[in-house]
């Protein structure tokens, strides 16, 4: 059976393959489905409800910025290559 504009998300049709079970409804626009949360789960929302955001939070923690930073002779071997490059364009430009 087919439920046209049954979707609450895109108001698409809504196909339902016989009786209703855990995977019976699904839109074929956006791909919904009904979703059944536990009771134990809404209890813990319920009992969360007003509270602040995250009560235990710990601290912060640095996020990994990728690579490494560069050891000081790579630091010297990359000053020099620029120096180089930079002497080899302005003796070109003479």
């Amino acid at each position: 059976m087919m439920n046209l504009h049954g979707c609450p998300r895109c108001n698409g049709a809504v196909v339902q393959y016989g009786p209703p079970s855990f995977d019976s409804d699904m839109c074929i626009n956006c791909g919904w489905r009904p979703q059944e949360i536990p009771a134990d789960v809404l209890e813990l929302v319920e009992a969360h409800a007003g509270k602040a955001y995250l009560e235990d939070r710990t601290g912060h923690s640095r996020i990994g910025t990728g690579k490494p930073p560069l050891s000081g002779w790579d630091r010297v071997k990359r000053r020099r290559q620029r120096e180089s490059m930079s002497g080899a364009s302005s003796a070109v430009a003479m």
